[in-house]
This record gives structure tokens, sequence and C-alpha cells, in this order.
């Protein structure tokens, strides 16, 4: 006994040198990767001069009774190197008409445009328009979104109002070793394609970046606790706990809730898909086991010759490829990856309605082209199994049997075999293409719309080979 306890006791001094060593190197990862994520001196300087420049020349021109402040990641000090772009709110006071106030922020941008010094801008559009401001020199995008001056949630009139109390909690409550942190977990889920909360990328805004590192208090904190996550995930960084209470699950009814802690009935969380979140916790776990430096720069691709990459995928599947190419009207890029993916899951929901399941799907937009690819299985249906009701069901069972003459029972349930509508997902596919009855999203043009089968040319090939690279890298 005294043996076993011996060497129960050496195991455990071999687990803890064997923890040690892999602490000491996540360590050396991060303080290397903190080093070329980090804005150094003149970034910073940079920005923050632009920023101040920008803000006095909105002053001279505003009313006294607008408020200016700076934003975002810039504001709060947890942007990464080259990502300096500016937010700035001119916050209105209350009682002002909404649609005025928005009228009245974008006539007040407008005016300090400098054309001289090559400065030009677009009217963009989040909850309400505003204005992004394009430097020549340095080349920077300064955002200047109207919206009100508010003490707390419940004076807000618009979703935007919020971002000066997101700017006030994270101030207060992160300190610089803690926004560094944040940059490392903007960078490790950058190069994963699961950073960003636009249409796109449906992941992790900078803002629950934020939250989370100040509710676990490190970069390697926030990854064992997603390691090690359940199915639903309930936090309040208000007071650093997990939500319990029935109540409030019931009323956020999602299995990823992160609690605003300006705004209690907020879910921070909420435009995080399943498979953003799902991919975190796959890459937490993978970094844990096992630390390599290489996690933080995602797989390194040419997208050179993507046609041959392509036909190489397909051919290892023992698949066909069939890509609806369009061409897309001048839109937001949100509205246009908004009905692009409800496009892409209302055709792979008629594909296995007809008895074929795709493989894989990929969208993906590129200026003026929009793309929704599908890998099939080689095959052609010459009949389909439709499902019927359970025997018990009388009334159903006595309306399926008078609709398919060929019905019989498979268990306790109907069955019918009937032709498929159409032979190969080559059919169904031209279908959706040219049939008017198949309505199309609006800013999608269906008489420009092409459909490719396998023989892709080389410009659509490397929208679907970047898509297909960032959806099959774990």
């Amino acid at each position: 006994m005294k043996k076993m306890g011996s060497h129960k006791k050496e195991g455990n001094k071999n687990i803890n040198k064997t923890e040690k060593i892999k602490i000491e190197k996540i360590n050396n990862i991060l303080k290397h990767v903190l080093k070329e994520v980090k804005p150094d001196e003149n970034e910073i300087a940079s920005a923050n001069g632009i920023s101040n420049n920008v803000m006095e020349r909105l002053k001279e021109v505003s009313p006294k009774d607008v408020k200016i402040i700076l934003a975002g990641s810039v504001a709060r000090g947890t942007q990464i190197r080259g990502n300096s772009d500016i937010d700035i709110f001119l916050l209105f006071p209350k009682g002002v008409d909404e649609r005025k106030m928005e009228m009245k922020g974008l006539g007040i941008a407008k005016k300090i445009v400098d054309k001289h010094a090559g400065e030009t801008f677009i009217i963009k559009y989040a909850e309400h328009p505003y204005l992004q401001l394009l430097m020549k020199n340095p080349p920077i995008k300064v955002d200047i979104v109207p919206a009100f001056f508010i003490r707390d949630s419940f004076e807000m009139g618009s979703a935007v109002d919020r971002t000066q109390l997101h700017n006030e909690f994270v101030m207060e409550h992160l300190d610089v070793t803690h926004k560094d942190h944040v940059r490392l977990i903007k960078s490790f889920m950058k190069f994963h394609n699961i950073y960003g909360a636009n249409a796109e990328i449906e992941g992790f805004s900078g803002y629950l970046c934020e939250l989370l590192v100040y509710h676990f208090g490190s970069f390697t904190k926030v990854l064992q606790a997603f390691s090690e996550a359940k199915p639903r995930i309930y936090l309040n960084p208000k007071d650093r706990s997990d939500i319990k209470d029935a109540e409030s699950i019931k009323r956020f009814n999602s299995n990823f809730v992160v609690i605003d802690p300006t705004d209690q009935n907020r879910n921070v969380a909420a435009g995080v898909s399943a498979e953003s979140l799902a991919r975190f916790i796959a890459l937490s776990r993978k970094f844990l086991s096992n630390p390599s430096i290489n996690l933080f720069y995602g797989v390194r691709y040419s997208d050179i010759d993507s046609k041959y990459k392509i036909n190489s995928i397909r051919n290892a599947l023992g698949a066909d490829v069939y890509v609806l190419c369009f061409k897309v009207l001048e839109v937001s890029d949100d509205i246009l990856w908004q009905q692009v993916k409800k496009f892409g899951k209302r055709i792979t929901k008629i594909l296995e309605e007809n008895s074929f399941e795709p493989i894989l799907k990929i969208e993906n937009i590129y200026k003026e082209d929009a793309i929704i690819a599908f890998f099939m299985g080689r095959y052609e249906l010459k009949s389909e199994i439709q499902n019927g009701p359970s025997v018990f069901l009388k009334e159903a069972s006595d309306t399926f049997i008078k609709k398919h003459k060929y019905a019989y029972i498979d268990g306790e349930r109907f069955v019918a075999t009937k032709k498929s509508g159409y032979p190969s997902p080559k059919e169904l596919f031209m279908d959706i293409a040219k049939n008017k009855n198949i309505a199309f999203p609006s800013y999608l043009k269906r008489k420009d719309t092409k459909l490719i089968i396998n023989d892709i040319p080389e410009n659509y090939a490397k929208m679907l080979y970047k898509k297909y690279i960032e959806k099959t890298n774990i």
C-alpha cells in the first residue's frame, strides 16, 4: 500500500509538472501574440489624434446641447492592431423626434467632410442611418452616429443609445490587463471567422468579448469555461454569476445568454449562431489540450487555381457541386447576407422535401456577385418514400390511403412510394433558378441568375474556396 501511495504521489507531481509546463507554454504564446496584435504607440496616438480632430470639427458645427463622445474599441482601449477605425456619437437630448434627430445628425456630419483633403462619405444603415467618413491620409474610417443621450437603459430610444452605457461599463470595470486579454480573445476569434456580430459572421461582438473577459478574468479562463460548457450557457457579468433563476432562463429562451450589465433585459449573445458558439467551444478545447501559436493564425492557404482545388474536393467527396450565381443590388452587407443565408436555408428545405440531402452548403458575397453552392451526392431518384401517419390516427390514415395508391405499413405507420418529382438535383436546381413560382429575395436578381454545375469559372471558384476553407477549418 505504501508503494502504491508513493507511486500516486509521484504521479501527482508529474501531473503538476506537466500542467506547469503547459501553463508556461500558454503564457509564452499569449505574450508573443499580444506583441503582434496590440497597436503600437504610434497607431494609438494616430487614432487618438484623428478622433480629437474630428470631434473638434463636429463641435464647431453642432448645437451646444449635442454631446460628442468617442465610442467603440478605440475609446475603450481594446482595439487590435490595424483595426483602429473610429466611432463617434452625436448625442442629442431626449425629447427630439427620432427622425429629426437622425436627419440633424447626418446634416452635422456632412458639414465636416473636407473634400480638399480627399475625404468622402457614405450613408450607412444600422437601426437608423449614420455617416461613415472615409479619410484619405491616413486611410481610416470614422463612423459618425446620431443617438440620444441617456443615463440608463430605461431612457433608451433606440438600440444604438446603449453604446454610451457600454463605454462607461468597460472603462470602469476593465483594467489594462483585462483589455489586453480582450485583444487576445478578439484576435483568436478573428482568425477563425467567429469574431463580428454582422450577418455574414454571426459571431461574437467586441462588447461580448469584453464582457466574457470581465466575467471570467482572463483569456485562458474564458477558454477553460467554454471548453467545459454544457448545452446551455447562462452568464450575468454584472455580478460575475451564472443565471439560475427559471424566470430569466424562460425570458431569454436561448442556449447562450450573456445579460447586458447595462440592460438586464438584453442578451448580448443573441446574435451568436449555434455554429459560431460550437466552433469556439471546439477551438477552446483544442488550444488548451495542445497549446499552439498556429491556432492564432488559422489555416494559411492560397486561392490560386481555386477551380482545380474545388474539383479535387468534390471528387474526393464523390459529389457534384451546384452553384447558383446571382447579381446583387447595392444595399448594406448585412441585408444582403441575411437574404442570401435565408434563401440558402429555403433551398435546402426544398431539396430535402424532394429527398435530396446536401453534403455541404456554402454562401458568399463579393462586390456585385453572390453565390449559394451545394455539394450533392451523385445519385438519381426513380421513386421516393413518403412517410404517413400512425394507424391509430383513423382520419389521417384514411386520407393518406386515398391519396397514395401503393401505401403499406412499416411498424405502426403508413408509408407510400411515389415517383420522384425530380429525377436528379440538376432538374430541381434548374427549376429554382428559373421558376417564377419560387420567390426570390428582393435584392437578388432572378434575370441574371446562373446555375453552374461542376465546371466553375475561377472568379466564382475563388469565392467558394475561401468559404470552404473557413467552414472546414477546425
